[in-house]
């Protein structure tokens, strides 16, 4: 099943100024930066879709985030609000989602990992659909799996 680029990149967008008042923009593809810490985010999806939401950002946008929806100098912020803050917008953003695809299907509790050498894969995807996304340099990928049988 494939759903239409121009509502993902709206949902994402949304979210991001709704909740954060931030613009983020749309990227034509992943931006590469040099090695640092990442932070991702996954959702399963359950039902008549099979699948999942998976969010990964540098950990900057993440403590940018942070600091906004806590209201908290990055400074003051520790891992758990970083985890929060992640799991949060990527919900968000699954439940917005979810609503777009046919059927009757439920969401899970977001799964997040962070650190700065690691590869987040998924089994038996069936087709996989990445949306790329910067703000003042920093980026994130939004990707929308659906598995087989």
């Amino acid at each position: 099943m494939r759903l239409e680029e121009a509502q993902i990149r709206s949902i994402v967008r949304s979210v991001w100024s709704t909740q954060l008042g931030l613009e983020i923009q749309d990227a034509d593809e992943p931006v590469q930066s040099a090695p640092s810490q990442w932070m991702t985010a996954a959702i399963h999806i359950n039902g008549d879709f099979r699948g999942g939401i998976r969010i990964e950002c540098s950990r900057a946008l993440v403590q940018r985030a942070a600091s906004i929806m806590f209201d908290r100098p990055t400074d003051q912020l520790n891992e758990e609000d970083e985890r929060d803050v992640i799991g949060e917008l990527t919900n968000v953003v699954a439940g917005n989602i979810k609503a777009l695809i046919p059927g009757s299907n439920s969401i899970s509790l977001p799964t997040i990992i962070g650190g700065s050498d690691y590869k987040v894969s998924a089994l038996d995807v069936k087709s996989s659909e990445d949306y790329s996304f910067r703000l003042d340099g920093e980026s994130m990928t939004v990707t929308i799996l659906e598995h087989g049988s």
